[in-house]
């Protein structure tokens, strides 16, 4: 998997924070100016690598520190389901965490190897689903 410089992703972060519709192109030109290296990717890799990265981290902050809304409750009480939507919805999200884990590397595949490598490990990414499956 390609490496992220964390301290470009520190740089992305910071400016997203203050302008969160800038342009990816703008963007872009930004990082370059603060790192060259950044220069060596193509507009696709360095979305894929920082600000997508940076955008999820936030939504999925969002989304665990917003208060969740009850349902109105209903005249008949409701079995609850027994799948991974159950009342507790801590191993869904951690399924969907390693479908977006799986999906990142594999946009952040540079090249054809890179994306061989990814799929070779697709047993990794079974396993983590599986660990977060609720054995009955």
């Amino acid at each position: 998997m390609p490496e992220v410089d964390e301290k470009v992703m520190s740089f992305v972060e910071g400016i997203l924070k203050k302008d969160p519709d800038i342009e990816l192109e703008e963007l872009f030109e930004a990082t370059k100016k603060f790192k060259r290296s950044i220069g060596s990717l193509t507009r696709r890799q360095f979305n894929a690598r920082y600000p997508l990265q940076v955008k999820r981290r936030r939504a999925l902050a969002e989304k665990g520190s917003a208060p969740r809304k009850k349902k109105a409750s209903t005249s008949t009480p409701r079995k609850p389901r027994r799948s991974i939507q159950s009342s507790t919805s801590s191993p869904r999200d951690a399924i969907r965490q390693v479908f977006l884990q799986f999906a990142t590397h594999i946009a952040a595949a540079e090249e054809r190897k890179d994306l061989v490598k990814v799929l070779a490990n697709v047993d990794r990414y079974v396993d983590d689903v599986l660990r977060n499956v609720p054995q009955d």
